[in-house]
């Protein structure tokens, strides 16, 4: 009795462990979004799922030495990537990220962007949170720790003049909250504009207080974000 050949079987398809974005409760405009990922939850998938990133994405997460700060990059460029993927139905290690000059010095470490991609986004973290935030127009998202009233007092001479008075009539117990949220409105801002902090934090002013300012050009929402954080997004419409 003749045998049939052999043949070799197909491997099955490896298990892809999902991460979990999730969309932050906040009313913004068009089709803007933003989605908050916890590092802790997240760092396990992220880790499974590192063969994603491209090589740059590869060569810094090469370069941690403490694993928290991996974990951290991991979830977030994971993070991105699976959001990106989701809105634009691509697979995420598919997606091509590339960087804009550098408003700076000219150097190709500006504002990420999708080549051929009519998308825009901004990615940020902090502690356990990362945000990623999708938008039609050029987009920044930041997020910040509360840092205490000895750092708010370190670091406030960076800011709009007007901004430093404003945290100045305050009291302890409350300058560290408004100085986080005047600092991650303007992270959001330059990092909409690709600006970055290259150029100093004093402009633009965009306040203090519990409401954002407009400033030309830009519309500024604070975030919800979980307690001891603050967060904000920017939209550049110039």
């Amino acid at each position: 009795m003749r045998r049939a050949p052999l043949r070799a079987r197909r491997p099955a398809a490896a298990h892809v462990p999902p991460v979990h974005p999730v969309p932050l409760p906040v009313a913004l405009p068009g089709r803007t979004r933003v989605w908050a990922a916890s590092v802790a939850e997240n760092a396990a998938a992220a880790t499974a799922r590192r063969g994603e990133l491209d090589r740059a994405e590869s060569l810094r997460a090469g370069r941690f030495r403490r694993f928290a700060d991996l974990d951290r990059f991991l979830v977030a460029h994971v993070c991105l990537r699976d959001v990106l993927g989701t809105v634009l139905e691509t697979p995420p290690g598919r997606l091509v990220i590339d960087r804009e000059p550098c408003t700076a010095c000219g150097g190709p470490h500006g504002r990420p962007y999708l080549p051929g991609r009519p998308v825009h986004f901004s990615l940020a973290h902090a502690g356990d949170l990362v945000l990623v935030a999708v938008a039609p127009v050029p987009v920044g998202v930041d997020v910040e720790e509360i840092p205490s009233d000895a750092l708010v007092r370190d670091t406030m001479a960076a800011l709009h003049e007007d901004e430093r008075t404003e945290l100045l009539a305050l009291s302890r117990t409350c300058r560290p909250a408004a100085f986080a949220r005047c600092w991650t409105r303007k992270e959001a801002v330059l990092k909409s504009t690709g600006r970055g902090l290259a150029h100093g934090a004093r402009l633009p002013y965009v306040g203090t207080a519990a409401e954002p300012p407009r400033p030309p050009e830009h519309q500024v929402y604070d975030l919800p974000t979980p307690a001891g954080t603050a967060g904000a997004l920017s939209l550049w419409t110039g």
